[in-house]
């Protein structure tokens, strides 16, 4: 009782000096529940006081990071919300738990040249060549669209074929596509005016003449005898040639349509034009500029954002800010429903790179990707199967690469201290994240780039056929850097990962079955002929069996067998009567 008498003086003056709000206190009940009341409040200003001191020791850590040039990790949660209020905290630090397994660029990129040096560059696209077997003649060709909406094309050499050409635009070209197909080459370029015009792209390959005997013989006394050129040594010339040009029209109200986004697609003999547009439409055009239909998609705002092919050029993926879907050419309408559910505005999309089909990975504003299944079994779906680890705050921009998904780190136009942001590089290993994650640190990003004090922009890739898992395979990359003149080539190494669990475990089974496989996929039918079947076997062999027993199956003798099934009959009738007598007896 004494105690908390005593307890009900000094409370209030804690509390005054505490919490700065004095409390009375007049008997033992009262005492007893502000007595609780600042107990409970100690315990919320120490678990605030403990987490002020970690936050101070995560700062210290970072601060110790800085000054010495090295990367601090930091949970996830604590770096996440600390890059939200200053950019530099993605330069200094890593994710504890996704760090990354490797970040020496040098060692997976190895810069070759940097092409068109004297060109302020705005669209770059690798012009995939048709390649005769045994050739050494280029596999593909750089195209450039400079400031002035210009189109050049250079050699992966840096050797210009065709410098600035005209390609008649007004105002400023915001896209630039290329032919899906090595058997025609045609560059398409769309103009902020909504004008989209076709170049054809005509390349001639001539063999380099040798020298006359002549010139090589006057030579020869001047200088040194040069090597032997090769004999593959080709000369390119390239021409471009307007095809066609056309517009989006307005619709039957006027409305203003913005065209957003242009693809071109091949289905045999035909080419179409594959054009999505701010109110939501999908147009489809044939090569001469015709339209051939349009049908709306969808309302979200903004329209439809980004056109993929898929399925062989069958079906076009289209994305809005809020949902994709596959769009049909040949019958200019929608298939399916499109799939949403995500809340954050879709940045950018991808078809998935890995060992599944039917799978499309979505880059989000706030920097998430979700991968989302298109199939389930035969039919079709719209179910989450996967989120990428959260790394940046910065959307990304999605490529394939053998297993990977290369995501090139992107700043929004309207996002605060854009420039402040580090644009790095992720490749996230599709296999890793499919076999889950455990107490260790996770190995899914296999390698973070970062090219500082550059900063990456666009990028275009030329890969090459993927080997084995675990085998290294070069491919080619030209990155745009941010404020530097022309592209720069860069060799890209990199491991192919080995598959998923999963998708391993239905390949080696593919060549034995068990027997639990078995009766799922066979039908009952199938079971039945099976057990017909082991039926058939059985009866061969227990003939087999007896035709193979030797002559004493041969010469059985039947007249003795009966001869003795006589003399047991016999027998059990005598014993038979001698209990009847026994009986009758007694």
């Amino acid at each position: 009782m004494r105690a908390l008498l005593w307890l009900g003086f000094l409370v209030p003056y804690v509390e005054a000096g505490v919490f700065g709000s004095p409390a009375p206190c007049h008997d033992e009940a009262s005492c007893k529940v502000r007595l609780d009341t600042l107990t409970s409040k100690l315990d919320e200003l120490r678990d605030e006081m403990r987490g002020k001191h970690l936050a101070l020791q995560a700062l210290e850590e970072i601060r110790g990071g800085i000054l010495s040039g090295r990367r601090v990790e930091l949970p996830s949660a604590q770096r996440q919300h600390l890059e939200r209020g200053s950019p530099m905290i993605s330069e200094v630090t890593f994710d504890a738990r996704h760090r990354p397994v490797s970040t020496n660029v040098s060692r997976h990129f190895q810069s070759q040249r940097v092409i068109a040096a004297d060109l302020e560059v705005q669209h770059h696209a690798l012009l995939h060549l048709k390649k005769s077997p045994g050739s050494k003649s280029a596999s593909a060709l750089l195209v450039l669209l400079d400031s002035q909406s210009k189109l050049s094309i250079y050699s992966l050499e840096n050797e210009p074929l065709l410098d600035r050409f005209d390609l008649g635009h007004e105002g400023k070209v915001v896209q630039l596509e290329l032919s899906p197909t090595q058997e025609n080459h045609f560059v398409v370029t769309v103009g902020e005016d909504n004008d989209v015009r076709v170049h054809n792209i005509k390349i001639i390959a001539k063999k380099q003449k040798p020298d006359s005997p002549k010139e090589q013989g006057s030579e020869k006394d001047e200088e040194p005898k040069e090597k032997p050129k090769d004999k593959d040594a080709r000369m390119l010339n390239v021409t471009a040639s307007l095809a066609s040009h056309f517009s989006l029209s307005h619709g039957e109200l006027e409305e203003t349509r913005k065209l957003n986004v242009v693809l071109p697609i091949e289905r045999g003999s035909q080419t179409f034009f594959i054009a999505g547009d701010s109110l939501g439409g999908i147009s489809v055009f044939f090569r001469n500029g015709t339209m051939r239909g349009r049908v709306r998609v969808t309302e979200d705002p903004g329209g439809v954002k980004g056109l993929i092919r898929a399925q062989g050029q069958q079906q076009v993926l289209f994305y809005s800010s809020h949902a994709f879907g596959f769009f049909s050419p040949s019958q200019v309408d929608l298939q399916y429903p499109p799939c949403t559910g995500w809340n954050s505005p879709l940045y950018d999309l991808a078809m998935e790179p890995g060992y599944s089909t039917g799978r499309v990975l979505l880059a989000l504003q706030d920097g998430d990707v979700l991968v989302y299944a298109t199939t389930r079994g035969k039919s079709k779906a719209c179910d989450l199967a996967l989120k990428f680890p959260h790394v940046s705050v910065l959307p990304f921009k999605l490529h394939s690469f053998r297993g990977h998904v290369m995501a090139v780190a992107t700043p929004l136009a309207e996002m605060q201290k854009k420039d402040e942001y580090v644009r790095e590089i992720f490749f996230f290993n599709m296999a890793a994240m499919e076999n889950g994650y455990g107490s260790s640190p996770s190995r899914a990003i296999t390698l973070q780039a970062s090219f500082k004090p550059k900063q990456p922009e666009t990028l275009a890739m030329l890969g090459q056929p993927a080997g084995p898992a675990g085998e290294k395979a070069k491919s080619q990359v030209a990155i745009r850097f941010k404020d530097a003149k022309g592209v720069e080539l860069y060799d890209l190494t990199l491991r192919t990962p080995p598959p998923p669990k999963a998708a391993a475990d239905s390949s080696s089974n593919s060549s034995g079955w068990d027997m639990n496989s078995l009766l799922n996929w066979f039908p009952k039918v199938g079971v039945f002929g099976i057990a017909l079947i082991g039926v058939i076997f059985w009866n061969i062999k227990k003939v087999s069996g007896q035709t193979s027993s030797g002559p004493e199956a041969d010469d059985f003798d039947e007249e003795l067998f009966k001869e003795k099934l006589r003399e047991r009959r016999a027998k059990a009738q005598d014993k038979e009567k001698e209990q009847q007598e026994h009986e009758d007896a007694d």
